[in-house]
């Protein structure tokens, strides 16, 4: 499992398996080999991969839990946004819009009204305007 993420490690960042090897202190062809066969790796060039490739998370590595790639503390706008933060900005934008959306329901309440009143003062005022009745 641990070889299989180190190979999707290095499929993602283009490392091809001998660049890899000589990278770590690995015999030649000594990782496909044991990618091959179900093979383990040593701790110690687990810990050279670790050091080498700083961008590696070792609980994903280890464990197969989280994300591959560590945070580059160098560039975070360049990270994605956590689930949680993009949710809650998420929601952020929305009651923003709902907001905005409420006012202008309300403005356009009142014109609606403004509307209908003089709509019902125009109808008014002919209702009581004289009639002229001709002789």
């Amino acid at each position: 499992m641990i070889l299989e993420r180190l190979k999707q490690y290095m499929d993602y960042k283009g490392i091809t398996v001998a660049a890899f090897e000589r990278s770590i202190g690995m015999a030649n062809a000594s990782f496909g080999k044991s990618l091959k066969k179900g093979g383990a790796i040593g701790t110690d060039k687990l810990e050279n991969i670790l050091t080498i490739y700083p961008d590696i998370s070792p609980l994903w590595l280890l464990r197969g839990v989280g994300e591959m790639l560590l945070p580059d503390p160098e560039h975070p706008e360049k990270q994605p946004p956590s689930a949680p933060t993009y949710l809650l900005d998420m929601i952020k934008e929305k009651d923003q819009i709902i907001r905005q959306q409420a006012e202008e329901l309300g403005e356009l309440r009142e014109k609606l009204k403004n509307a209908q009143a003089g709509k019902n003062e125009i109808t008014h005022h002919h209702a009581q305007a004289p009639v002229e009745v001709a002789p």
